[in-house]
């Protein structure tokens, strides 16, 4: 599949998903920087969540998909480090 085409057609294919993640949960269209192609994260992605579930598509150079699973997690090393400058900055962040 051509680069970049993959995306379009992902999109295509998933939006009755989409529709329903709009109302229900949470859709969108994000893009990481390459980062000398250490950045797993790099290119467009499309990110959907329902629940406590979070999934982020995104297309590899040889044109294949690749589904990136999260789950909603506590405590994390990088969460404590997000709060930590907010609340240094006086913004209200639930713990």
């Amino acid at each position: 599949m051509d680069y970049g085409i993959g995306m379009q057609k992902a999109r295509k294919a998933l939006n009755k998903l989409w529709q329903k993640m709009q109302c229900d949960g949470f859709v969108g269209r994000l893009f990481g920087r390459k980062n000398e192609g250490n950045n797993p994260f790099h290119g467009s992605h499309i990110t959907m969540s329902d629940g406590n579930e979070l999934v982020s598509i995104y297309q590899r150079p040889n044109g294949r998909l690749v589904v990136l699973e999260f789950l909603i997690a506590e405590n994390t090393s990088f969460g404590t480090e997000v709060r930590e400058i907010l609340e240094k900055e006086g913004l209200p962040v639930e713990k």
